[in-house]
């Protein structure tokens, strides 16, 4: 694996960044306005706060487990191998689907600011995604490292700019469906998911994964709170808000959705191919996919670069961006949900080794599931059938592939830990 691990701040650089929190704000942010209104900004605090949950879990599972493959790696050791390949098969959706829905985000601010042409838009992200992610992790991290601190001063800003400016009447008023308003608030804390499969790249990472975990949470958070309050204040139309009450920057609001759409699709391609590796060294994948070169697993994150770019080249031109968008928002929340179950009865697992020592992760891991079980049947209910087929499709699929690895006898531990 690569000699150099990531220090403190690059790694929170790259999973902060790779939530892309401005795009995220601005997408998820104005469907979630024009639902819920003043009620949003209540709604991104009680999301975050739910989504933190979660966080924890995985803060509590990374002081356990210290190489790749994250939510995968918790599922093969904790519960099953068949639960391990499923976590993993799940996760690839997630990382596919978190950072193709960053992408459409990007591509709608970019266009609605200056009218260009979406296709071509699509073609220059995803082409300098590739870019970096081809020269390297060092390179990625310092580009996160600066688009990061951008993405923050670009929702401060912004949010600052509103509130200074002379004040409408505020209404507090709760929506009629005020738990879609919520679905739609966790749309930007849940991308913390793309820094714990990368574990071995991180110095000292049982101890600083899941910190990092929680902080880029809470940031996350609490920024989209501060800008969805400002923003309610003016209306409903999040992007004519900014448009109109802090025009004078958009040239760097334009600059922060770019980047953010770069920097969501290279952390997630990241974290896809550190996933892939995993797998492959348990045998759940091709060997080739496992091999190191560069001091890294360049063959899987160059498999990873290809099926991202190809699949979101041709889902942009032919479905559209909003399409693209409700699709793969949709099975974002689906599979985060259900790889953080997969991860909280990890955890269940672990502590009821020592129940009495563990009491307070038993109560962690049953309260967790108990919030991403009620999100889960309300996210199915809410999403379109189109979206619910391809998630179930998708797991259906793996469980297949278990089937298929288990008859052939291509799987197996090579080692264990605790």
């Amino acid at each position: 694996m690569s000699k150099r691990k990531l220090s403190v701040f690059e790694a929170f650089s790259l999973s902060f960044g790779g939530q892309a929190p401005f795009t995220s704000i601005i997408t998820f942010g104005t469907i979630g306005l024009q639902l819920g209104g003043s009620f949003l900004a209540i709604a991104t605090i009680i999301g975050t706060v739910l989504v933190l949950v979660n966080g924890i879990v995985i803060y509590r599972l990374s002081l356990r487990y210290s190489q790749h493959g994250g939510y995968f790696t918790y599922a093969f050791y904790s519960l099953t191998e068949r639960l391990g390949l499923v976590t993993g098969w799940l996760f690839l959706l997630y990382a596919f689907a978190y950072g193709g829905t960053l992408l459409a985000g990007s591509i709608y601010i970019i266009t609605t600011y200056l009218k260009i042409n979406a296709d071509f838009i699509a073609f220059l992200v995803l082409l300098f995604s590739a870019f970096l992610v081809i020269r390297g992790l060092d390179i990625s991290v310092k580009y996160a490292e600066f688009i990061s601190i951008a993405e923050i001063v670009a929702i401060v800003i912004s949010s600052i700019m509103l509130l200074l400016q002379t004040k409408p009447s505020f209404n507090f008023t709760i929506p009629a469906n005020p738990f879609l308003v919520i679905l739609y608030a966790i749309g930007m804390p849940i991308g913390y998911g793309n820094l714990n499969p990368m574990s071995e790249d991180i110095k000292n990472a049982k101890k600083i994964v899941g910190i990092i975990t929680v902080i880029v949470i809470l940031l996350g958070g609490l920024l989209s709170a501060m800008l969805f309050y400002a923003s309610a204040l003016y209306g409903t139309d999040l992007i004519q808000i900014l448009l109109d009450k802090v025009g004078f920057i958009s040239p760097y609001l334009i600059f922060s959705a770019l980047n953010g759409g770069i920097l969501g699709g290279i952390a997630y391609i990241i974290s896809m191919s550190r996933i892939l590796h995993a797998m492959s060294l348990k045998n759940f994948m091709p060997s080739i996919i496992s091999l190191l070169k560069y001091n890294r697993p360049y063959n899987a994150e160059v498999i990873s670069l290809i099926i991202y770019t190809a699949i979101l080249l041709l889902l942009t031109h032919f479905a559209g961006l909003y399409t693209t968008f409700l699709v793969l928002g949709g099975l974002t929340v689906l599979s985060y949900l259900i790889i953080s179950l997969s991860a909280n009865l990890s955890l269940f697992r672990i502590a009821l080794k020592k129940l009495r020592k563990r009491k307070m992760e038993i109560m962690l891991a049953i309260s967790s599931t108990i919030l991403s079980l009620i999100i889960l049947v309300y996210s199915i209910q809410e999403n379109t059938p189109l979206v619910n087929y391809i998630f179930f499709g998708w797991i259906i699929a793996g469980f297949i592939y278990a089937e298929v690895l288990e008859i052939v006898g291509n799987n197996g531990k090579s080692n264990d830990e605790n």
